[in-house]
């Protein structure tokens, strides 16, 4: 009877021991998982501290002017500010604001063309700023329609989320709805492959899309 209870006595301590670990192991990932997002935003708050500080080297308005651009018309993934303060060219008398000086030859040679896309990024940047910053950030990771893949999101109002597989992809408009979720796989490949175009070229002037 004593090897009996014995035994009993030594299998609940097991089984609370197993219990304990494998708790602990769960607070553990999701320690991990919450210090992974405080990292990511505070690296997004250093980021956007580096690129307040190099925008306050602008005179006032053309500050405004930036802020209201907010990517470069050449290497449209790269925010202004980014590479340092943005360079100014006047294109067809208006203002331009570029991520470098690497860009200005470019930005000229395409004339009205980069004008038109910086009132297309303008339009998008006023659209997005209404949106919580979260979400502003993963639109612009992707940057263009996952469908009409030239289009910039936010330019054509507020950008339409599909849920794919479990992953959120946008569009420019409802008129992309129903080729999107004809081919969701295809959608999907396409936003993917927008969002690490965006990672991968960074500043390659061989990789600009427009």
């Amino acid at each position: 009877m004593k090897i009996a209870r014995s035994a009993l006595m030594l299998l609940l301590a097991v089984a609370v021991a197993t219990v304990s670990f494998v708790s602990g192991s769960v607070s553990a990932d999701e320690g991990h998982d919450h210090a992974k997002k405080g990292h990511d935003h505070e690296s997004m708050m250093q980021k956007e501290k580096r690129i307040t500080e190099a925008l306050s080297a602008l005179p006032v308005e053309d500050q405004k002017s930036a802020k209201a651009q907010r990517f470069c018309p050449i290497m449209t993934y790269d925010r202004l500010g980014m590479m340092g303060t943005p360079v100014k060219v006047s294109i067809d008398g208006k203002p331009v604001f570029l991520c470098c000086r690497a860009c200005k030859d470019e930005a000229v040679k395409r004339g009205a063309k980069t004008v038109k896309t910086v009132a297309k990024l303008r339009d998008a940047t006023k659209t997005l700023a209404e949106l919580p910053m979260t979400e502003r950030m993963a639109i612009e990771a992707q940057k263009y329609c996952a469908v009409a893949d030239t289009s910039f999101l936010g330019s054509m109002g507020k950008p339409i989320k599909l849920e794919v597989k479990g992953k959120p992809i946008y569009l420019c408009c409802k008129g992309c709805s129903k080729k999107a979720t004809t081919d969701p796989s295809g959608t999907l490949a396409k936003a993917e492959k927008l969002k690490k175009a965006g990672m991968l070229h960074g500043h390659d002037h061989q990789h600009s899309k427009q």
